[in-house]
């Protein structure tokens, strides 16, 4: 059987490593895409996978980096649009929304929203070629609230809804697409303050799985929620307005 090609983004740590780690463990070989050389080549060594260095808020870097995966490892069939930031780096204090300056906002509009678009702008006609999915991690955010970074919850909530949109188009295509919406997830860009016994993130490894499960079997359109503490995932209904 030939060997399958995903295509990771913000694979260099937390989520997406895990998951790059994951699929590599069933067989795959895996485009580890990331801005971070250094964690994305060591992550890529480690699973025997292929850095491949992407700027997701960039249309062009994303369609090299999908070029340079063709070239080196073949046409990818799953794909995590992985990429994610909040408005302040960790351990900087929260801002109010008008103390955010128009460049916080640029970048994790760009990062958050804008690399989806891209992902799936770039991905999307070639997987619905060749079959496959895609895999978009929002969060819980986009489904209730973070307060302390309401631009966080804004892109959020536009990627479970641009996920579900394009979802809906490509109903009956060969690609599904679907979105993942972890709780607190112990990563880098986790604030301090949701560190603690009350949030109690969960490790990686354990969204990876889930992560793994929607690209391998999870429907087209599926919103999947994965909070810590809950034994299983559950699946957030849309409403349906085709009248």
């Amino acid at each position: 059987m030939d060997t399958k090609i995903a295509f990771v983004t913000g694979a260099a740590n937390g989520i997406g490593a895990a998951v790059a780690t994951a699929l590599a463990g069933k067989g795959m070989r895996v485009a580890v895409c990331d801005v971070n050389t250094r964690d994305g080549e060591a992550t890529a060594e480690r699973i025997g996978g292929e850095f491949i260095r992407c700027d997701v808020t960039s249309l062009a870097s994303v369609r090299a980096a999908a070029d340079h995966c063709i070239r080196t490892l073949g046409v990818p069939r799953y794909v995590h649009l992985n990429a994610g930031i909040m408005t302040v780096p960790t351990g900087d204090a929260f801002l109010a929304v008008e103390d955010v300056s128009e460049e916080q906002y640029r970048r994790i509009v760009g990062v958050n929203l804008d690399g989806v678009f891209h992902g799936l702008k770039t991905l999307l006609p070639m997987l619905r070629e060749h079959g496959g999915a895609i895999t978009i991690t929002a969060s819980i955010a986009g489904l209730t609230a973070v307060p302390v970074d309401p631009l966080y919850t804004a892109t959020k909530y536009a990627v479970i809804g641009l996920g579900r949109a394009v979802a809906a188009a490509n109903e009956g295509a060969n690609v599904r697409i679907n979105v993942i919406c972890p709780g607190v997830v112990d990563t880098a860009i986790v604030p301090d303050a949701f560190r603690g016994p009350r949030f109690a993130p969960m490790p990686p490894a354990v969204l990876a799985a889930e992560v793994i499960d929607l690209l391998l079997n999870g429907a087209n359109g599926e919103v999947r929620v994965k909070a810590a503490g809950d034994r299983q995932a559950f699946t957030v209904e849309p409403m349906d307005l085709r009248g």
